[in-house]
């Protein structure tokens, strides 16, 4: 069952995502059991860590919250994650500092936008966009 919480500034004021797009590996470290209602969808949260960059960007060796939009134009079903093992996203990066806390993220940088038209989730050789 889905718990809610107020829209927690994932998007800016024209609709799109906040944040830097980026592909990266990194390693599956805390899986939130409920999925959370915000800026209209059904989400499910993730913490990932040891995110190593597949952009060219910069790797980053903290953890990251990771809100996978589920319903309402996301990737359609949850995705059985467990922790320890490795995970393949593109999405938007929004560093800490500029990311609003809020429910499973005590002021980590999130990631967000892991679906379709921006970013993907490959993980246990299935893709989800």
């Amino acid at each position: 069952m889905a718990r809610h919480q107020r829209d927690i500034g994932l998007r800016n004021a024209d609709g799109s995502g906040r944040g830097e797009k980026r592909h990266v590996k990194a390693t599956v470290s805390k899986v939130f059991p409920d999925r959370i209602s915000h800026d209209g969808a059904e989400h499910q949260h993730i913490w990932i860590d040891d995110l190593q960059a597949l952009d060219g960007g910069a790797d980053y060796q903290g953890n990251v919250f990771v809100a996978i939009r589920v319903t309402e134009g996301g990737i359609g079903s949850d995705i059985p994650f467990e922790v320890g093992t490795p995970v393949e996203m593109q999405g938007m990066l929004i560093p800490a500092d500029q990311a609003e806390p809020g429910q499973d993220n005590a002021g980590l940088p999130v990631l967000h936008f892991t679906h379709r038209p921006v970013g993907f989730v490959e993980y246990e050789g299935e893709e989800y966009e």
